[in-house]
């Protein structure tokens, strides 16, 4: 099921033109198309920006704890975890921000979305530990 949810068109063009890359290990950025497709499932929002608000949270983390996203996979599961929510909130403030009228609706769907695919982080998680 999709939710139409109403973002400030000018907002998700400025941070689809914001897109660059960082450098990811294969698995982190597989992990990150997944996650990003699986959001863009459930709701109204193009792929690329998308992409955008996830690069922008990835790059906020970095700045805020001073570390590496390649340094994830190495951490211990409770760090792991940690910075991984870190991020999907970060991500979803993001979004949270860009959004039009009616906004406090919108804003507990963004909310189940996050937490379904945080959700899904975690099956993954559960999975590649077996």
């Amino acid at each position: 099921m999709t939710y139409a949810l109403n973002f400030n068109k000018e907002e998700i063009s400025s941070i689809q033109i914001d897109y660059v890359k960082i450098d990811f290990k294969p698995e982190q950025l597989s992990l990150i198309k997944t996650i990003s497709k699986l959001i863009c499932e459930q709701i109204s929002i193009p792929h690329l920006a998308m992409r955008s608000a996830a690069w922008f949270a990835l790059i906020e983390w970095q700045k805020r704890e001073n570390k590496l996203i390649s340094e994830i996979p190495s951490m211990s599961m409770p760090k792991k975890l940690k910075a991984t929510k870190q991020i999907f909130n970060i991500g979803k403030e993001r979004l949270k921000s860009m959004l039009d009228y009616p906004k406090e609706q919108s804003e507990m769907l963004l909310d189940i979305c996050f937490e379904r695919a945080f959700k899904y982080y975690l099956e993954h998680l559960n999975k590649i530990r077996k």
